[in-house]
């Protein structure tokens, strides 16, 4: 049946298909036909429909398919060239950072995305994710800002770090606060801090201006000063933070609309001005005692010394608030989303695609239009000589642009096959790594568990042997095994960290990657077979583009065509006499249009025997591959069916022994290390299963 043509009488019965166009005088309307009323009013008048069998005769639509009422979308949006759902969220009560990680957990946990579907957050999330990072700018812009202006308000250093230790002090308050309400951090709260940072330093000048002041009128004694000074601005310095403090308390304790926003910016803002005035009143007095000493005891050195210790402070005390916004929690969907979108040389890849894609549309180029003029003596009318216009046009043989298309489609399926590939392998390296990493964790959960044992195991060793109950052989045989599993956790430790670190020019980020600890399980193989391979669909694809270059060399033989048109004109003539020409390019001297096909055609042949190459020798290696699962499974068959069993009994039955007496402390640890063995070598087993598992299902040479 013709698809085409059982759409067209659908569409013409019940929503009408326009056939012709109807013209009275100037104006013309569409001629539309489709079904009376009476006859497109119920799903039976579709079912009666006749249509046109291949062999001319007439049969009712439902007797070539079942015609039911269903609900369809009510619309269907796209974006990238795939479908999209949207689904939207009001959220109150929360912020979006927290309610978004609760969905992630709430879909990693339920729901497994079938291949080709993928979840995105946008919408306010993403907005919060770009302010985020212009956050991440603007915190540091301020806080240099803030200390330029102290240092020219003050002018030594030293003053202008005694009242910027103020902003990390007022950062824990608000950091506090946030936590006692139960707020997490957002971006408001982010205003918050830089406000707070801006009004945390004003006590500090009210107090230091005023210390200043009594020192130019002759107080030199610094502890009378400090007193005097503290009592004759507390009053300010309490009305200062206490009036910013309950400005912003209406904001903190409202529950109106917008409320989201403003609790956080006034809680952080209130909490802050807590700490920092207790900064004022209590510890900027101290280090002002500690850097404005009598000048007997004031050494040079020395306030250097205090002047860099105090720098190191604040920066150890700003960088432990902030050094957690670097740690990078993810799982596994958020690794290989976040390495196909970070990855430069899958971006490369993607604009390679789009630049083949967009030069499909030169392949009908021409060439430049030629215009002209002349004066010929020798062609005359009326005794004139005439001058001449014209203009010029060659094209090539219409069936040449039809060949330079398919070869630039060609290339374009080639080149889209190489993304695929490019992709393959991330989401191979990446899925290689986790599960590598998920390994080194299992491997050292194990290791820390006989760890704690050796641990109580050589000191066992050591009292029996002070006691006098052993000898020295058996106190540094438990130190030794007690050393040489140190050894092996800490290689464990190193070998989970390298692992991390492959991640890191993957995922193009410097940040510390932390992945979520899941139980180690078997990869699911789902390669049957190098059918479907995209390394197969590249050659294929790249024999395509030798063949369509062949074809396009074979149509260039045909002549191009020129067209001509022009005028001829002199004072003698009421109108130009007009003309035309019609030329073929033929190309006598083929030679070299001869050797690029020979030349093409040779590159065919090599393409097609490197498919095949290649074809061997990916069966070949699929399957070796498909060996070595076997070998592992039958390693991994042997835990499941009595390895675990055994190990459980071994743990079992030494500890029940050890209990009763029947077994010494040494005797339970080689019971015990003789378990875990079975366990470790489960593991390292199960890796090996899994890493071979995941090379067959990303395979490629």
């Amino acid at each position: 049946m013709n698809i085409a043509g059982l759409n067209n009488i659908v569409s013409m019965g019940f929503s009408g298909k326009t056939l012709g166009n109807v013209f009275e005088g100037e104006k013309r309307f569409d001629l539309v036909m489709r079904l009376e009323k009476d006859r497109r009013e119920d799903i039976a008048n579709l079912e009666n429909l006749y249509v046109d069998t291949p062999s001319g005769q007439k049969i009712p639509l439902r007797e070539l398919a079942d015609i039911t009422y269903q609900k369809g979308a009510a619309k269907i949006s796209r974006d990238n060239t795939q479908r999209r759902i949207v689904v939207g969220i009001n959220v109150r009560g929360s912020d979006l950072q927290t309610v978004v990680n609760d969905i992630r957990k709430i879909i990693d946990a339920n729901i497994s995305l079938p291949p080709g579907y993928t979840i995105t957050y946008g919408g306010q999330f993403e907005n919060l994710q770009s302010a985020t990072a212009r956050l991440k700018i603007a915190v540091p812009i301020a806080l240099a800002l803030i200390f330029i202006l102290l240092y020219f308000a003050f002018g030594t250093l030293r003053e202008a770090l005694m009242i910027f230790s103020a902003i990390p002090f007022a950062a824990v308050g608000g950091i506090l606060l946030l936590w006692i309400r139960g707020m997490p951090f957002s971006i408001s709260a982010g205003v918050g801090f830089i406000a707070l940072f801006g009004i945390a330093v004003l006590n500090g000048i009210v107090l230091l201006e005023h210390f200043k002041e009594l020192r130019e009128k002759g107080m030199k004694n610094n502890n009378n000063l400090i007193i005097n000074g503290a009592q004759d601005r507390l009053r300010a310095v309490l009305l200062t933070a206490s009036a910013a403090a309950l400005g912003f308390l209406p904001m903190a304790i409202s529950s109106s609309a917008g409320a989201e926003v403003q609790r956080p910016l006034a809680t952080v803002v209130i909490g802050g001005l807590i700490t920092s005035t207790l900064l004022t009143l209590v510890v900027l007095p101290v280090i002002y005692s500690i850097f404005h000493k009598d000048k007997k005891q004031k050494n040079n050195q020395n306030d250097n010394v205090r002047i860099k210790a105090l720098s190191l402070i604040i920066f150890l005390l700003w960088v432990s608030g902030f050094s957690q916004d670097s740690v990078l929690i993810t799982d596994y969907e958020n690794l290989k989303e976040m390495a196909l979108e970070n990855n430069a040389g899958l971006k490369a890849a993607g604009l390679r695609v789009d630049e083949t894609e967009a030069m499909i549309g030169s392949a009908f180029d021409f060439d430049k239009t030629e215009g002209y003029y002349g004066y010929d003596e020798s062609n005359r009318a009326n005794n004139e000589a005439l001058s001449v216009l014209g203009v010029r046009q060659n094209f090539a043989f219409p069936t040449v642009y039809l060949a330079r298309k398919k070869v630039r489609k060609a290339e374009y399926r080639q080149q889209r096959s190489t993304y695929e590939i490019h992709k393959l392998d991330i989401e191979q390296e990446v899925t290689g790594v986790y599960y590598q990493i998920q390994y080194e964790k299992a491997r050292i959960n194990v290791y820390r568990q006989l760890d704690s044992l050796y641990q109580k195991f050589a000191y066992a060793a050591k009292r029996r042997f002070e006691l006098g109950e052993s000898n020295y052989l058996e106190k540094i045989t438990a130190r030794s095994k007690q050393k040489q599993l140190e050894t092996k956790f800490k290689q464990a430790q190193y070998d989970l960290a390298v692992s991390i670190e492959r991640l890191k020019p993957i995922l193009k980020t410097d940040s510390n990657i932390r992945i979520e600890s899941e139980a180690l399980n078997k990869v699911e193989l789902n390669n049957l077979g190098i059918s479907t391979n995209p390394a197969l669909e590249f050659y294929d694809n790249r024999k395509a583009v030798f063949d369509a270059k062949s074809s396009l060399e074979k149509q260039q033989l045909l002549p191009d065509i020129s067209l001509t048109y022009f005028q001829w004109n002199n004072d003698l003539i009421e109108s130009p006499l007009q003309g035309y020409q019609v030329g073929l390019h033929v190309p006598l001297l083929f030679f070299g249009n001869a050797s690029r096909i020979k030349a093409s055609n040779l590159a065919r042949e090599a393409a097609t025997a490197e498919t095949e190459d290649y074809k061997l020798h990916l069966n070949a290696k699929f399957r070796e591959l498909m060996e070595q699962m076997e070998k592992h499974r039958q390693s991994l068959s042997y835990y499941e069916n009595e390895g675990k069993g055994l190990s459980e009994e071994i743990i079992k039955m030494a500890t029940l022994s050890y209990k009763n007496g029947e077994i010494d402390f040494f005797e339970y640890i080689q019971s015990l290390e003789n378990s875990y063995d079975i366990i470790l070598s489960y593991y390292e087993n199960l890796n090996a299963y899994n890493q071979t598992v995941i090379r067959i299902n990303y395979l490629t040479l």
